[in-house]
Parts: structure tokens; C-alpha cells; sequence
């Protein structure tokens, strides 16, 4: 099994037309960890820390409602749900509105059985807790700042508060992002998991545009480049209302429009759309630094392993 991407496979870049498949909202862009694999410890030279106000969150909610109520919507984008106090309230204002897949990405080392209940009865439709090893040595070097066995106690106690309390179709998940740190511990993530009944996604490291180093991503002068997914159907909404250009521009460096004061259609079908061209008609020279030099794009398509 090879967790490197595969780009002979890149055929997934179907184009949201009119409204974006996947929606990424920065409810709160705070972190209580400071991961390997990741650049939030220099968020502070890009914005401030903040959560979404609630009125802004609504607007946006209300607008996928109308607009596309299946769309897949990221409750988080680049921080930790959980330092959000009014994340289950959040979640259950999209699922009133009938919002039919609202999920969550986290490291659990926050999430209490009170907290875990609360998004339960909220109805998340799926959460994912991010562990990226199997030993507390290995995830100590990843996860800086964790406690291994706090992760995984909290993913077991929200599996049994699911299986309780919550309905059918309401998922969980834990996650594995493969790296030279953890590779060597894929097989026995995988064997613990499984007997814990619990679901498993591993997936390949980015570089989120290349500010941290993803050895996994081949230089985009040696593969013959494709659209990226990503551009193609997600649309990346940060805390201060600000449409980053694609869901690895964590630090909101390229901004493609607010809404605050446009609807997300408007941004989808401006600037966004004009990258998107560019994209499919291979101008990629023409494209923004950022973008042009990031070798993000062949991580969707990668071998995404579910079991």
C-alpha cells in the first residue's frame, strides 16, 4: 500500500459550476496544539485569532440552505472546534436550516463527554479526530502539545455516547496523515482501530502550500500537472469573513472576497472562477505564486484509504 499520490489517477476535477460541493467554515482558527505537519504557529503574522461571528455564520448557513442544503460543510477549517463554546449551537442552527451534512474535524484532546453529547444532539453528521499515530512516543513527536491517551479515550467515549445517543447515519471517524514521522505505524493504527470498531481515514501530508515540507509531493516541473480538486469544488470561508483562494491557503493569503459584504455565489463566480479557467485550460504559469509553485494538488488525488 502506497500513500503517495498517484497523479495517473488525477481524473477528479469536475467543476462546481454554479455554487461549490464543499463549504469550510473557520468558526474558530484558535489551536491548543502545534502540530508537525502543520503552520498554525505563525497564524498571528497572516490574522488575529478569532471566532466567526454569529451573524456572519448565519448569513453563510442560510445562503447554502438556499443555495445547496447537500453541500458538504466543514464546521472548522484551520483551528480546533472545541475552543469554540457555542460549537453544538452552531451545528444545530445548519441542521435546522436543513443543512444535510455538516461535519467536524478535530485533535479530541478537548472533547469531553459533555461537549461530545452537545454536537451529538446537535445532529453532526460526521466527526473526524485527527491522531496520526499509534504509540504515545511516535504522537508526541506529531501532535505537539497532545496527550496520546487523552485522543484516544475521547474518541472511545464518543463512540459509545453515539451509539446511545445518537441516530443512524451520524459517523465517526479517526484520521492518519502519513509522514516520515509515523509511517512505520500505519498497519497497527489500523489493527487498533479496527478492533475498536471504530472508522478509519488515512490520507498523505500537504504542504498547505508549501509552508511546511511534504517529501510525499513531487516537484510540479516533473509530473504533468491536472486541475486541482480542491479549487475546483471547495470554497475556504476564514473567521474574519475573507474567502481564502483554496482550502491549503490556511493563512488567508490570498484573498478572493468577502462575505460580509457579497453573497458566497458572488465570490464563487468572480475571482474564484477566473482561477478555476485557469485551471482547466493548463495556464497555470499565468497563475498566482502561491498557487503556480504548489504541489498541493496531487494529494487529492492520493490513495484515501477508509476502513
Amino acid at each position: 500500500m502506497s500513500y503517495q499520490s498517484d497523479v495517473a489517477r488525477a481524473d477528479r476535477i469536475t467543476e462546481a459550476i454554479d455554487f461549490p460541493e464543499v463549504i469550510l467554515i473557520d468558526n474558530c482558527n484558535s489551536c491548543n496544539l502545534r502540530c508537525s505537519m502543520c503552520d498554525h504557529q505563525n497564524i498571528r503574522k497572516y490574522r488575529k485569532l478569532q471566532l466567526m461571528d454569529m451573524g456572519v455564520y448565519r448569513k453563510i448557513i442560510d445562503e447554502i440552505a438556499l443555495e445547496k442544503p447537500h453541500a458538504r460543510v466543514w464546521g472548522i477549517f484551520f483551528g480546533e472546534p472545541f475552543l469554540c463554546r457555542d460549537i453544538a449551537e452552531r451545528i444545530h442552527y445548519a441542521k435546522v436550516q436543513g443543512l444535510t451534512d455538516v461535519v467536524l474535524n478535530s485533535n479530541g484532546t478537548l472533547l469531553t463527554a459533555e461537549k461530545a453529547r452537545a454536537v451529538i444532539n446537535a445532529g453532526l453528521d460526521a466527526l473526524y479526530v485527527g491522531i496520526d499515530a499509534a504509540t504515545q512516543e511516535v504522537y508526541e513527536k506529531i501532535r505537539v502539545g497532545g496527550d496520546f491517551h487523552t485522543a484516544v479515550k475521547n474518541v472511545l467515549q464518543y463512540q459509545d455516547l453515539l451509539a446511545r445517543y445518537g441516530k443512524p447515519h451520524q459517523q465517526l471517524f479517526v484520521q492518519y496523515v502519513v509522514s516520515d514521522l509515523n509511517a512505520h505505524e500505519v498497519e497497527r493504527f489500523k489493527l487498533f482501530w479496527a478492533q475498536e470498531k471504530v472508522q478509519v481515514k488515512i490520507r498523505p501530508k500537504v504542504s498547505w502550500a508549501g509552508l511546511v515540507d511534504a517529501r510525499n509531493l513531487q516537484d510540479n516541473q516533473k509530473v504533468a500537472r491536472t486541475p486541482c480538486y480542491w479549487l475546483m469544488r471547495n470554497i475556504t470561508i476564514c473567521a474574519h469573513g475573507e474567502v481564502a483562494l483554496c482550502a491549503v491557503d490556511v493563512h488567508c493569503r490570498m484573498k478572493c472576497g468577502n462575505v460580509i459584504d457579497h453573497t458566497i455565489k458572488e465570490i464563487w463566480q468572480g475571482k474564484l472562477r477566473d482561477y478555476r479557467r485557469m485551471h482547466q485550460e493548463k495556464r497555470f504559469a499565468q497563475l498566482p505564486a502561491m498557487c503556480r509553485k504548489c504541489s498541493d494538488w496531487q494529494s487529492a488525488y492520493a490513495e484515501f484509504v477508509y476502513c
